[in-house]
């Protein structure tokens, strides 16, 4: 890699991104109430501080002097800092937080958690002291954080959190090249920043992506409709219009009233899935549809299965148990269809094959495989301290890498700008083997799982796939890329734990809009008073999906006519798939008839367009926070996500 790339001042302006992404979204949430700006994989902060680094501060700096601004290799390293930072805030380091205290707090006679969860927990794992009423109601009057109370549990966690995000950046690291290089995955999400970073000409200060009208044109529209939308939260009198943060909105009732098909409008979600392929945006809205209407059939012939329950993404429990088994399949395909790339990986960790180039990787192959397997021994090593049987960490490990990978491949590939994995490790787990065999402390320390596991709206791991993509345009050595994104997590996790701590010690947990794992606590020790011996149907219903997403694959691989690509299936039933179908359509809809009547020259022309669409939904939720702080606004939501 470049001297001029990680630069000193590359690396501080990164880092300082860093802690604006995490700090503010979590100030954003918490207390602004305002848009999520680091709830899903499209990253909506980081863009917004790039598109203001390059659109403003950048054009500025290179008036002064043609050197002062950031070059576009350094502004890929801040944008990949950004993206590191992004998974951390909204749900990481806000439910890790709330699991230390909610069995504390929302303990009651009625629940007994007293008798039932404090005991099971490892001393060493939790508060030194009573500090979880002033966490939730604020602070008195002279008190300050309790800092010295909670830096012991941090560091008894520290282990685990870090083990977890090494894992996840070696995994990556190891499957980078079969999924750019051979399977040439399109990655939708970076076409955004990588639009963003274009070089400008020689003498001038803005790129073409800034001076183009086509660009302009697709940015006005969401850009006056969520500015509109904010002044109406501020003037609702005056601007008696622009009601709602989605342009469309309604639903229509199916299957009497079993099930629900929702319109949202969002330009955001439009934009980014244009940029996918036909043949996978099809498959996204045509499998939600599918699992609509399934929804609504189970609903009129009373088909459900109480058993199965458990929080999942996936509402349906028979659906989310099919989707499990999709993932599955579509990770141990992704493992079939790289044996050849990870034969080679072995051959140049283990023998250290000179055949096997790794020159291009963030890690050499021999240090990612090490990394690898020590992260995930300290990670199974930790929760066996922590009082978790060894094969139950082992078995929730494994099914969370089956979802989290999976989940990232349809990130990848799939473009997927907002969703969670379909399934939730520990509920799965205690459908499959019964909750008698996991014995009663394992059930409770399960519920510790739930603020790394479930319903997770973005990763480590799709950040880490996206930056190594974006890594594809910094030529030369590109080790150090990977102490970059150690930074990065570093900062993003330290502010997100700071402002976290600052706002619930000032306003109150309580009174902050904040993700909880409550219900995970009740449900797991539901279960130890109740126990529950192994289900059948859901060894069953997760067979059928496998099999259906088995199916889908082979007929993608050995008919090229085949209009279903298996990417749709295991994510179709998901919730948030519901809101956002309808985007889907239309960008699949409007692809196609570009490509049929006008051709690749007419898609690229049209690029830009979406592109301004991204930006004009994203940019004024980015400013309304900004005048939400000095004017003391809350709940003027711009976007969801």
């Amino acid at each position: 890699m470049p001297a001029t790339v990680l630069t000193p001042r590359a690396l501080l302006v990164g880092s300082a991104g860093a802690f604006c992404v995490s700090a503010g979204s979590v100030y954003s949430s918490l207390y602004l109430q305002g848009s999520y700006m680091s709830l899903g994989t499209s990253m909506p902060a980081a863009i917004f501080l790039l598109f203001g680094l390059t659109g403003l501060v950048n054009p500025l700096l290179r008036r002064l002097h043609p050197r002062a601004g950031l070059s576009r290799p350094e502004l890929v390293v801040v944008y990949i800092m950004l993206a590191m930072a992004s998974p951390i805030p909204t749900f990481f380091a806000m439910r890790f937080l709330r699991q230390l205290v909610d069995p504390f707090y929302f303990a009651s006679a009625e629940n007994d958690w007293a008798a039932r969860i404090h005991p099971v927990l490892a001393e060493w794992t939790q508060l030194g002291e009573p500090v979880h009423q002033a966490f939730f109601e604020g602070l008195k009057q002279g008190e300050s954080v309790p800092w010295e109370a909670w830096l012991p549990t941090f560091a008894a966690w520290t282990p685990f959190i870090w083990g977890l995000f090494l894992a996840m950046i070696a995994a990556m690291v190891l499957l980078r090249r079969q999924w750019i290089v051979h399977e040439r995955l399109t990655y939708p999400l970076v076409q955004v920043p990588l639009a963003i970073v274009e070089e400008a000409r020689p003498g001038e200060c803005y790129s073409p992506f800034f001076k183009s009208p086509v660009m302009w044109a697709g940015f006005t529209v969401p850009f006056l409709w969520g500015t509109l939308h904010g002044l109406h939260n501020y003037y609702p009198e005056l601007v008696p219009f622009a009601l709602d943060k989605d342009m469309i909105k309604f639903g229509v009732p199916l299957f009497q009233d079993n099930t629900e098909l929702l319109f949202r409008f969002r330009f955001n979600i439009l934009g980014f899935f244009y940029f996918l392929k036909t043949e996978v945006a099809f498959s996204m809205w045509f499998f939600n549809l599918l699992a609509n209407v399934a929804r609504g059939l189970f609903g009129m012939f009373g088909i459900s299965d109480a058993q199965l329950a458990g929080g999942h993404a996936v509402s349906n429990p028979i659906l989310a148990h099919q989707s499990m088994g999709a993932m599955v399949v579509l990770f141990l395909g992704g493992l079939w269809a790289a044996r050849r790339h990870l034969k080679d990986v072995c051959r140049k960790a283990v023998l250290g094959d000179d055949s096997v180039d790794d020159s291009d990787e963030i890690l050499s192959y021999r240090t990612a495989g090490i990394m690898l397997a020590a992260s995930l021994t300290v990670v199974v090593g930790w929760l066996w301290l922590a009082g978790m049987p060894v094969w139950v960490a082992l078995a929730v490990l494994a099914l969370a890498a089956v979802l989290i990978i999976g989940f990232t491949r349809v990130v990848a590939e799939g473009g997927l700008s907002d969703g969670a994995p379909p399934a939730i490790p520990a509920t799965i787990l205690v459908a499959g083997v019964g909750s008698s065999v996991i014995g009663y402390q394992g059930l409770v320390l399960l519920a510790t799982t739930y603020f790394w596991t479930a319903n997770l709206r973005s990763f480590v791991t799709t950040s880490c796939a996206n930056s190594l993509k974006l890594g594809e345009e910094l030529h030369g050595d590109r080790r150090g890329l990977f102490w970059v994104m150690v930074l990065a997590l570093a900062v993003s996790l330290a502010a997100a734990i700071w402002m976290t701590m600052k706002l619930s010690y000032e306003f109150g947990a309580i009174n902050l809009r904040m993700a909880s794992d409550q219900s995970a606590f009740g449900r797991m020790v539901n279960l130890t008073i109740t126990p529950t011996p192994p289900y059948l149907w859901s060894w069953i219903h997760a067979g059928i999906g496998g099999l259906i997403m088995l199916g889908l694959s082979v007929a993608r691989w050995h008919y090229v006519w085949w209009p279903l690509h298996p990417l749709g299936y295991p994510i179709g039933p998901i919730w948030i798939m519901d809101h956002l179908w309808f985007n889907m359509f239309l960008a699949w809809a409007i692809k196609v008839v570009v490509l049929k009547y006008g051709g690749v020259r007419l898609y690229r022309m049209t690029r830009p367009f979406f592109l301004g669409m991204i930006l004009g939904q994203i940019t004024p939720g980015g400013l309304y926070l900004i005048v939400d702080h000095f004017t003391g606004m809350t709940g003027n939501m711009i976007f969801a996500g």
